[in-house]
């Protein structure tokens, strides 16, 4: 499959980090193929992405004209605008890879991370007639989308917000970044599967969010216990009270010597997380601890590296790059002379939405949200099992991939749980 670009303000060419030059509107990029095995020959697929325009290709212009090197490297893009880039690539890179026999016109809305902007953006004419929207990236951002989407009948996919409160009542919405509870449920199996009959202490602090995830954990186990022949002993403790069956307690007083000790940690917040494990540690000569953390450590910037390793911490993640593959290494090489620089796991995110999206345009044309539930997309760096989210078992509050890898820290290397 061929594509161009076609009426662009801003000509798009290169896609070097130095030399991008991203549209201040609309980019439309229309697909040439072969034939038409669809009724409708175009499918509309729009973006909003915060690739902040202005402010991106001003820095991308100064870096390309640094005098030195120590100027450049004082350079940095936005992080939201890395990803948008990142993405955006991944995305260009599966369009320009497909086979599929239909025609694509893809527009890209920069948002400029900002809700205002997102709202007239909202606004367009144009934007009513799309098939399918993606993003935004902001959870605000991206409720201001999804409840569009909801009014307007069209599918919205949410690549980057894992944000349970993001939507309800909405058959047009597709999550494909897990939620919360897809990672617990994920981590309570690997518990499952590698320490049956272990002592289970469920550390939380007083946070809504912290403490939600804690009572997620202690009821699988409880609803496990229920009918398991080899029970776990669990202990929710929450150091707003510190309290178990009714008496005062700490952490290491739960912590038993004739068992595995699995200490899960459902704080998101590193210092909290760091102060806990140094309070633990020196058990690790006499006693047997494996701490279970929350999704957020791999992007920590002060846990301590030693603690993570020593407690062979199991964190679970989305992405998992199998670089065995030849999908991976084909993505990658392809990649790399396209763009000239090695994929992030957001181009990684972007090429496997859009492979699965014009996968699914494909099969069943634009009316494709009502065949995703059960279905298994096997990706580049991302896998997509995706199921139904019920109100009542009843009404569809929106679909979710519930695909989650558990990971280990081993000889301060990550290798996944299997």
């Amino acid at each position: 499959m061929k594509y161009e670009v076609r009426n662009t303000k801003y000509e798009i060419k290169n896609l070097h980090r130095v030399n991008l030059k991203l549209a201040l509107s609309i980019v439309y990029c229309l697909l040439s193929i072969v034939s038409f095995a669809q009724s409708d020959s175009v499918y509309r697929i729009s973006l909003i992405l915060p690739f902040q325009t202005e402010s991106t290709v001003e820095k991308l212009d100064g870096f390309s004209n640094a005098h030195d090197f120590f100027t450049a490297s004082r350079i940095h893009l936005n992080e939201d605008a890395v990803i948008a880039l990142d993405f955006y690539e991944g995305a260009l890179e599966a369009l320009r890879e497909t086979n599929d026999s239909f025609k694509v016109e893809l527009k890209v809305y920069d948002c400029y991370n900002s809700d205002s902007v997102t709202t007239e953006l909202l606004k367009k004419d144009d934007l009513k007639k799309s098939d399918v929207i993606i993003g935004a990236m902001s959870v605000s951002g991206s409720k201001l989308v999804a409840d569009y989407c909801k009014q307007n009948k069209i599918i919205n996919v949410q690549p980057f917000s894992p944000s349970k409160s993001l939507t309800a009542d909405n058959p047009y919405h597709l999550k494909l970044s897990p939620t919360i509870d897809a990672h617990v449920d994920a981590l309570f199996n690997s518990i499952i599967d590698s320490f049956a009959g272990g002592n289970i202490i469920i550390y939380t602090p007083d946070a809504e969010k912290s403490l939600s995830v804690a009572q997620r954990f202690d009821s699988l186990f409880r609803s496990y216990n229920k009918t398991a022949l080899q029970k776990f002993t669990v202990a929710l403790l929450n150091t707003k009270t510190m309290m178990v069956n009714g008496k005062k307690t700490t952490a290491a007083e739960q912590v038993k010597t004739d068992r595995p000790n699995i200490f899960i940690i459902t704080s998101f917040e590193e210092s909290f997380v760091n102060g806990n494990l140094r309070v633990l540690h020196d058990d690790l000569k006499t006693k047997r601890i494996i701490v279970y953390g929350m999704p957020t450590w791999l992007n920590g910037d002060i846990l301590r590296l030693d603690y993570v390793n020593n407690f062979s911490t199991r964190i679970s993640d989305a992405f998992y790059l199998d670089s065995a593959r030849n999908e991976t290494l084909s993505f990658k090489n392809n990649f790399k002379t396209n763009f000239s620089q090695e994929p992030s796991k957001f181009a990684f995110l972007g090429f496997d939405v859009f492979n699965f999206v014009l996968e699914n345009l494909n099969d069943y044309g634009k009316d494709f949200i009502n065949n995703v539930a059960t279905q298994h997309f096997n990706g580049t760096g991302y896998k997509f099992d995706i199921s139904k989210n019920s109100k009542d078992g009843k009404q569809v509050n929106y679909y979710e991939n519930r695909n989650v890898a558990v990971f280990m820290v081993e000889n301060y290397q990550l290798k996944r749980v299997k």
